[in-house]
């Protein structure tokens, strides 16, 4: 037999357990914890929503627009999709690391329905929904949109890890499908232009070394789109002197030792590059040495 004090124990721990299951689903529509993408060494959001196995709903997740091979330092616009025919609320957690584990390029909202942290037990970045992104009461579907500035050249291939969370609206964390899907996105290989194409020349700058400010110049047989950037020793873009449609013949530009926020750039060893519109280069790097 169980006595008053036993059974006024009881009804506190079942109604403590409910109002934690409450408050823990109410917390995570506001964002689920770092660390759930089910990366290498991390969990996903089954370790709460575990009323069902890893994707063995009728749903999908995918990750929209992705290139087979991403270009260095280029802004792209993705889009996250879940679908399920069961759910009315949505959530997802997104990082994208490199082979080492380590988080690579930028993750940027485009709207209230998306925000960034870094946090977890490997410190990575990562993208999530926001309580406006869940999308309360909408069945079938729901998409994310944001923007992934893709890492500086020589980064290698990068993997997208996602967890999506087709829930069933009840306020809880029970009765809810959870999906993961990864991505393994390749860098793009820089190759000389194909033959037939046009080609140039880039001179070696003038002064070299310099302080504050050096020439560039390069000549183009044929006229074509170019883009004249500049790169420090561990390949990351520090500014893009030039990028559109050039004509024929010899061309210069001046470098001032700034980045493309206009930050002055210490000392050190620099290099040149000129690409066609596709990111290819058409002649030889070319060093230059900054000496403050």
């Amino acid at each position: 037999m169980i006595s008053a004090s036993g059974r006024r124990l009881t009804v506190f721990v079942i109604l403590s357990a409910l109002t934690l299951a409450a408050s823990t689903a109410g917390a995570y529509s506001s964002g689920p914890p770092d660390g759930l993408t089910n990366a290498p060494g991390e969990s996903n959001c089954t370790a709460c929503h575990g009323s069902f196995p890893l994707n063995s709903g009728m749903g999908s997740l995918e990750v929209v627009g992705l290139p087979a091979a991403y270009s260095p330092n280029t802004v792209y616009p993705l889009e996250i999709k879940l679908s399920d025919p069961a759910a009315q609320r949505w959530g997802f957690e997104m990082t994208v690391i490199d082979q080492n584990g380590t988080s690579q390029g930028t993750l940027a909202p485009v709207n209230l329905e998306t925000q960034t942290s870094t946090g977890g037990a490997f410190s990575r970045t990562y993208l999530k929904h926001t309580s406006q992104g869940t999308h309360f009461g909408q069945t079938a579907q729901n998409t994310w949109q944001f923007q992934w500035t893709a890492p500086a050249a020589g980064t290698g291939s990068v993997g997208f890890f996602v967890v999506g969370n087709a829930a069933n609206g009840n306020g809880s964390t029970s009765g809810d499908r959870i999906y993961t899907t990864s991505v393994n996105v390749a860098e793009e290989s820089l190759s000389p232009v194909p033959e037939g194409m046009f080609a140039a020349s880039l001179h070696d700058p003038y002064p070299n070394p310099f302080n504050p400010r050096t020439v560039i110049a390069f000549t183009l047989e044929e006229p074509g789109r170019v883009n004249l950037e500049i790169y420090n020793v561990r390949g990351e873009r520090v500014q893009r002197l030039y990028a559109g449609e050039v004509d024929a013949g010899d061309h210069s530009i001046t470098w001032r030792g700034v980045s493309d926020a206009g930050e002055a750039q210490p000392s050190g060893l620099y290099f040149a590059r000129l690409t066609d519109g596709r990111g290819r280069d058409l002649a030889a790097p070319v060093k230059m040495v900054l000496a403050r």
